[in-house]
């Protein structure tokens, strides 16, 4: 046997619809996924059939047309689908539609299941000669067969049978419809029609190209839940209560202004306190922002010197290498051969300096004594002629002497 499909936590969901001896269908199921059911095929091939022998027909349970059938055509009787106008080979058929709803229990963790099925016997001249439903908690497939051993759809009374313990047959759709809701939903009668009434409306064909506004409209209204008197004295209150509201909406405007006048004269006397006041913060910021600022010059210079000194070091090392291997080299140069040339040629060069400052200084004495006697010559001839005047004052006196003798 194929393992059924299993319910998952929280609301009920949907997890096969079936039918048996009804359209053109022995026997077939359709599962449904995370509450949800895909049917796909060809024009022709039964898929809007399928939905409406199954949702929402088997959540109202009425078999007229316009209940029945997506686009509400009258001449699309449900014992139809049983004799097919005629087409089957016998004079009546009976046959059933099911749906299989499934839950799990979040604090227990046990499964729920409720299967809601409609048995349907129609009569070649009669129409529909008999329906009936049930709603049960066995699962079609496992706990209960709409077949008997030969394959023939159980009639009424022996469906009461099977589901003796786990269910209730019912005869008519009013009782039906409150066992649903009472199984599944709990709404109550009224909330529960107009919930069924919107899927109706929902479900018509090419909604969207010929809306129905007012019928919508109404099916919408109803499905609406019913508005809580609690609510409805709450706003009634609230009305009466609307010109005490007022006024104290109007007392609060007052005070709102008042505090606004006020808190705009005061905004302009903290302002003048504030900018008072952060005198000597904003002071002492700025005199913290150029100490920080000379800091930060300090340390850029002292960074720099640094970094000089590492490059003096670096040059002082270098000049130390380079004067070591300078001082190797000259004593290298001072004890070869060379350096006794050089020796010899200095001290000759040495005895070259004497001899010529000796000459040097003889000049100068040769340039001295002609000086002197350049003099010597000058204070001789000044001499001679003071002698010849003396020698002519002698004479002359001599003259005189004999002329006066």
């Amino acid at each position: 046997m194929t393992a059924l499909p299993h319910p998952v936590p929280g609301r009920w969901r949907p997890l096969r619809i079936g039918l048996v001896d009804l359209f053109y269908y022995d026997t077939e199921e359709f599962w449904f996924r995370d509450g949800r059911l895909l049917l796909r095929g060809n024009n022709g091939t039964g898929k809007s059939k399928v939905l409406a022998l199954t949702l929402p027909f088997l959540l109202d349970g009425d078999l007229s047309p316009r209940r029945v059938e997506p686009d509400a055509d009258p001449g699309k009787r449900m014992e139809w689908n049983l004799l097919l106008g005629g087409e089957h080979p016998h004079p009546e058929r009976l046959g059933y539609t099911w749906i299989e709803f499934g839950r799990v229990d979040t604090d227990t963790g046990q499964s729920h299941f409720r299967t809601l099925a409609c048995g349907l016997k129609a009569v070649a001249g009669r129409g529909i000669a008999r329906h009936w439903y049930a709603v049960t908690d066995q699962r079609i497939g496992q706990d209960l067969s709409l077949l008997d051993a030969t394959g023939t759809a159980l009639s009424r009374d022996r469906l009461a049978e099977a589901l003796a313990g786990h269910g209730m047959v019912y005869d008519t759709a009013t009782t039906y419809r409150r066992a649903v809701d009472e199984a599944l939903f709990g709404l109550g009668e009224r909330r529960y029609a107009a919930l069924v009434d919107l899927l109706i409306q929902l479900r018509q064909p090419q909604l969207s190209k010929r809306p129905n506004e007012a019928a919508l409209s109404r099916a919408l209204t109803e499905a609406l839940p019913p508005m809580d008197q609690a609510v409805i004295a709450d706003v009634a209150e609230a009305f009466r209560s609307l010109d005490e509201e007022k006024d104290e909406l109007r007392a609060a405007s007052e005070a709102e202004r008042a505090a606004s006048a006020f808190l705009d004269h005061y905004r302009r006397y903290a302002r003048v306190a504030a900018r008072r006041r952060a005198r000597l913060p904003r002071s002492e910021h700025a005199r913290y922002e150029q100490l920080h600022r000379d800091l930060a010059q300090a340390r850029a210079e002292r960074k720099q010197a640094e970094t000089d000194r590492e490059a003096a070091a670096g040059r002082i090392a270098e000049l130390e290498q380079r004067a070591t291997r300078l001082k190797a080299q000259q004593a290298a140069l001072r004890e070869g051969p060379e350096m006794r040339s050089a020796r010899e040629l200095e001290q000759v060069a040495a005895e070259a300096r004497r001899t010529a400052e000796e000459l040097r200084r003889t000049e100068a004495d040769r340039q001295d004594a002609g000086q002197a006697h350049t003099r010597a010559l000058g204070r001789l001839g000044t001499a001679e002629r003071r002698l010849a005047a003396a020698g002519e004052r002698v004479a002359d006196l001599a003259g005189r002497a004999r002329d006066t003798a």
